[in-house]
């Protein structure tokens, strides 16, 4: 169609047939070519759904996951809005997991140091932990006492050593390795106080995307 125009235009058929094929061309090289942040976003959905899945067993300790929630702007004054993929509760305490899908991008920890590819991601690391701050400041009135929000950064790789680590505040672990971390902890508080919990704070954070989620 658009050769047609394009010929009927100029008057010249050659023109709109040269026209024609630079369209088909483009349209081809915009179906097969993957823009960045639509990879980056795929990494980090499918990163999401595989730490979904690795928690689950973790019912049996007895935590329970809520999934893709936010602090909202405004909810608690003077505390920025936090983004929360999993927050986990559980006797051993409350958890803010964020994933990380670096399956192909050969994370490593250096010293004290957390690299991705040549990145350092002290940053990452930083701002997670910042966010648990912010969301215990937030939901300090429901909390235990004693009882905070602790960061963890889930990497999916196939392989990081040592881990489970402990840099910048923030727990560093892979998803198998969950029921041996979170099976040794202390209990700060029992099943009984950790389901309570649970519920309450199902209420009082709202899912990110506007609809009420299933709890996993």
């Amino acid at each position: 169609m658009c050769g047609i125009i394009a010929s009927a235009m100029t008057r010249h058929g050659y023109f709109g047939v040269g026209f024609a094929a630079l369209v088909l061309l483009a349209l081809a090289d915009l179906a097969y070519t993957k823009p960045d942040h639509v990879s980056v976003a795929g990494r980090r959905a499918s990163g999401e759904a595989a730490t979904a899945k690795a928690i689950k067993p973790l019912r049996f300790q007895g935590f329970t996951a809520l999934h893709d929630r936010r602090l909202a702007p405004g909810a608690v004054p003077g505390i920025p809005p936090v983004d929360i993929e999993h927050l986990l509760i559980g006797p051993a305490g409350v958890f803010l997991l964020d994933s990380k899908n670096w399956a192909s991008a050969g994370p490593q920890l250096i010293g004290d140091k957390l690299y991705v590819g040549m990145d350092n991601r002290e940053g990452t690391l930083k701002r997670l932990d910042l966010e648990a701050q912010n969301l215990t400041s937030a939901l300090r009135p429901n909390l235990p006492r004693g009882v905070k929000v602790e960061p963890v950064l889930v990497v999916h790789a196939k392989d990081l050593q040592p881990t489970p680590r402990f840099l910048e505040g923030v727990t560093i672990l892979l998803p198998e390795q969950f029921p041996s971390v979170f099976g040794r902890m202390r209990q700060v508080m029992t099943a009984s106080q950790a389901a309570k919990l649970a519920e309450t704070l199902d209420m009082v954070l709202p899912a990110r995307s506007g609809d009420r989620p299933v709890r996993k």
